[in-house]
């Protein structure tokens, strides 16, 4: 019986020496930054310029010899995006302007990192081709359909304001999403919708239109790109690798439109032609947080608070930083 617990014993000892052992060589090679991988997180929607980089997979190609893994993941929309930056289940992804208000709005801290080139032409007021309708002033007691806070919901408070006019002049109805939109416009529910890209091209393609007014002259409708504030504060290089793929597949992206209408068809599930008609009127690029950006997002969370979409106002700077050292000089120069 002693023997038999001496030979446990023993085999006890022996397991403990390997695993500490085992584990000296894993902390060993660990501390080693030739060998260490670390991993960062990128939140994308479909159709986005994140999304167009991650079917390229240069991205992974670059940081692969950093000895950094990319994790993908996909949210359907950027209000759950950035709240995915905000519990840390992402490090860096992408969301709308209006996105980034709210989401500050409601206490959040996600830090605006970089801009997409402004996209005026990818919001617009529309009605039916027989529509009477001709102007903005002409949408005094009409029914006009917009998602609440979304981009084209400030486009209709803009253009509104320029012809002297109010959201109060008009019969404001929310809708959804874009699917629900359609229907309502189509059935004849709302005189007039707001949308955006690519579902305002798919509009255009399959109903007769007349869109009255685009956001040139009234809004930028910007994306920006998000860092949690951990990732921001501890990984300027990596930052700086991600703009710098970004911009080189933006290029890319200018110049082979029919090739990215192919990727998003099969991600959007929806036909490539109007992607192409959508793509053909933007400018893919990637811009520093300049004072014109931080002025154009302040103006769009000034306009939803005066609407009272959210209790407090919020100050833009407050959740931007400008850090040089993200920017590559491809984005810098632009």
């Amino acid at each position: 019986m002693r023997k038999n617990a001496k030979w446990i014993y023993g085999l006890i000892a022996i397991l403990i020496i390997g695993l500490l052992a085992a584990c000296g060589v894993k902390e060993s090679s660990s501390n080693s930054s030739k060998d260490k991988e670390t991993v960062v997180k990128i939140g994308y929607q479909k159709g986005n310029t994140l999304n167009i980089l991650k079917a390229r997979g240069t991205l992974e190609k670059r940081l692969e010899k950093e000895h950094i893994k990319v994790e993908w993941s996909e949210f359907p929309i950027g209000t759950a995006l950035l709240e995915g930056l905000n519990t840390g289940a992402i490090d860096f992804g992408h969301a709308s302007d209006a996105n980034g208000v709210f989401s500050q709005a409601s206490g959040k801290t996600s830090v605006y990192v970089a801009s997409d080139t402004p996209y005026p032409k990818g919001v617009a007021l529309v009605v039916k081709g027989d529509s009477p309708i001709k102007t903005v002033k002409e949408f005094k007691g009409k029914k006009i359909g917009v998602t609440k806070g979304g981009n084209m919901h400030y486009l209709l408070v803009k253009a509104l304001e320029k012809e002297g006019l109010s959201i109060d002049d008009v019969n404001l109805i929310y809708y959804k999403d874009a699917a629900e939109g359609r229907v309502a416009f189509e059935s004849g529910e709302i005189d007039v919708i707001g949308t955006w890209d690519p579902f305002l091209a798919v509009l255009e393609g399959s109903t007769k239109t007349r869109t009255i007014v685009n956001g040139e002259n009234l809004t930028q409708n910007r994306t920006f790109y998000f860092g949690s504030e951990k990732f921001v504060n501890n990984n300027p290089d990596t930052i700086n690798i991600i703009l710098e793929e970004l911009q080189k597949s933006d290029e890319w992206a200018n110049t082979h439109t029919k090739e990215v209408a192919t990727i998003l068809s099969k991600e959007l599930k929806l036909d490539a032609k109007p992607l192409e008609v959508a793509n053909g009127r933007r400018e893919f690029g990637v811009l520093p947080i300049d004072d014109e950006a931080v002025k154009a997002q302040q103006d769009l969370a000034n306009t939803f608070y005066g609407l009272k979409l959210f209790p407090e106002p919020v100050d833009i700077k407050k959740v931007t930083k400008q850090n040089p050292d993200w920017y590559p000089e491809s984005v810098v120069t632009k």
